[in-house]
């Protein structure tokens, strides 16, 4: 008897070992449903790369990317800011009704906050597409840290609506996850070659 429940056991836990390594198969909610784009050196700023992911419905969700210092670097997150100018706080962005009437325009130079570090660095992040500001995530101001732990989801910066056609022209214009993944690879290699001199 005892022998029989060890099997079953086993063979249990070997079911169950295979049903986690199916499920880990299965793409992530972002992977099925959004298409990523990279934005590198954001407005001269070397290594200052933003994530742009477009959802099915074209809606542009700004993130951070891999490469940005913050995320490199695994910086520690002081405040989130979307005080951008002394006349621009994106958090006065009000959007109504289906066509998001009343939504701040953004193209691709515009500031959509400010990030502060515990070691004082200061992150200016850009929309780095055009459209109307649908949102800013205000879950930011109380966890910043939601930047760095959860990027593309829970820790997205602002939401884009681009003009009805724009989406994809502007995708376009971005790095694929692949081109990205190459360029982040072809800068560990030129910062290697640097500390050998």
């Amino acid at each position: 008897m005892m022998a029989a429940s060890s099997t079953s056991t086993s063979a249990d836990m070997e079911t169950g070992t295979l049903m986690l390594s199916a499920f880990d198969e299965y793409p992530s909610v972002v992977e099925r449903y959004f298409r990523t784009g990279y934005k590198t050196d954001v407005n001269g700023r070397k290594h200052e790369d933003i994530c742009i992911l477009q959802h099915s419905n074209k809606v542009l969700v700004v993130t951070l990317a891999k490469g940005h210092p913050i995320m490199k670097d695994k910086k520690v997150i002081k405040s989130v800011s979307f005080q951008v100018t002394k006349n621009i706080n994106r958090l006065d962005n009000k959007v109504s009704g289906k066509g998001k009437k009343g939504g701040q325009w953004v193209n691709e130079t515009s500031p959509l906050c400010i990030i502060t570090c515990d070691d004082n660095a200061e992150f200016t992040i850009y929309s780095c597409v055009n459209g109307k500001l649908v949102e800013v995530n205000e879950n930011l101001l109380s966890r910043p840290q939601l930047l760095t732990e959860k990027p593309s989801t829970d820790g997205y910066i602002a939401i884009i609506l681009p003009k009805f056609g724009n989406s994809d022209p502007q995708m376009e214009k971005l790095l694929t996850e692949e081109k990205y993944i190459e360029n982040l690879c072809g800068q560990e290699q030129l910062n290697m070659e640097e500390d050998k001199r």
